[in-house]
């Protein structure tokens, strides 16, 4: 099912993004190195992504936000969501991924969606959750392939809806998608 205009989230209706500009990071893991980027224009996205769909060696799933810039909590709240949160994992050698998508809203709402393709392949797993690969593997049903993601991607990051219908999205459950609790998202 594609996401219709109904489903979808508007950029300005993101929690914070009223009073912040929002920021894009991107953080993943390549064997016991960890890597962090700050994104903060198309070509920084463009050689983030890049490192990671040429990469000769595998990734870890990777966990991007948009982030309010310059927002402090007033209080200390047991959890609060990033504005919007995207989770993809990407088979190199294949040449095939899938994503999951979570949003907060300014009406205190959270909303997720994962990708619904047709590019799996027998024999590649892909995981939703960088911290448990094992466990949380994304279906079959979620793969599409890398050049549809950097084109979710590139829509998500600098886009005015979520789910960018760059890609066939349907939603999802936190079971669906299995945010890690406690893990920092």
């Amino acid at each position: 099912m594609t996401a219709g205009t109904d489903d979808q989230v508007r950029r300005s209706d993101l929690v914070h993004s009223a009073d912040y500009p929002m920021v894009v990071t991107g953080k993943y893991a390549v064997g016991d190195s960890a890597f962090t980027a700050h994104i903060a224009d198309e070509d920084g996205l463009a050689a983030f992504l890049t490192g990671i769909t040429r990469s000769p060696v595998a990734t870890s799933a990777v966990r991007m936000f948009l982030t309010p810039q310059g927002y402090r909590p007033v209080k200390p709240l047991p959890i609060e969501l990033p504005p919007s949160a995207l989770y993809f994992d990407v088979d190199q050698g294949h040449q095939v991924a899938a994503a999951g998508l979570l949003v907060a809203t300014v009406d205190g709402k959270s909303r997720q969606w994962r990708t619904s393709g047709d590019a799996w392949i027998d024999g590649v797993a892909l995981a939703q959750d960088p911290h448990n690969p094992d466990f949380t593997s994304f279906p079959p049903e979620s793969f599409i392939t890398v050049d549809q993601l950097r084109d979710a991607v590139f829509a998500w990051a600098f886009g005015d809806v979520m789910p960018a219908p760059a890609a066939i999205w349907r939603p999802a459950s936190a079971w669906d998608v299995r945010w890690p609790v406690g893990s920092g998202l």
